[in-house]
């Protein structure tokens, strides 16, 4: 069963991803601001990190580059989540690393299809990786 981490500083929201994820047959742990992302992918091992980019303290994007810069956590994959819908924001999220990027409010099914495709996705990657450094 995949791991999922859901930071976002709205208890509204991180309570409607964790539902729909645990439905999903995901397990969820969370986090309310991006200055606790990195401590809680390290306690937590996530295999996915669901990340909101407007937050109080520490942004989204912040946090990206925090995960993204420290070897523990640079290859767990995360998915930006958002609001805004701005179009510039997207090209930041994958400029900085993020695998994909949901709009709020989002389709039924929607965050599930996109986790499962980003799971995929990373797995499929680190199996051609493997076979390309074992040939």
């Amino acid at each position: 069963m995949n791991k999922i981490l859901i930071v976002d500083d709205s208890s509204d929201i991180r309570l409607l991803l964790s539902r729909t994820l645990k439905a999903a047959g995901y397990t969820v742990s969370e986090a309310t601001d991006g200055d606790e992302v990195l401590a809680a992918t390290l306690s937590y091992e996530p295999d996915m990190i669901l990340l909101d980019v407007a937050m109080a303290r520490v942004d989204g994007f912040k946090a990206l580059v925090q995960l993204k810069q420290d070897p523990r956590s640079r290859n767990v994959p995360v998915i930006m989540v958002t609001a805004k819908g701005n179009p510039n924001d997207l090209e930041t999220a994958r400029t900085l690393g993020a695998l994909d990027y949901i709009n709020k409010p989002r389709a039924h099914g929607e965050v599930e299809l996109r986790v499962q495709w980003a799971l995929t996705a990373v797995a499929h990657q680190r199996e051609q990786d493997r076979n390309r450094l074992a040939s």
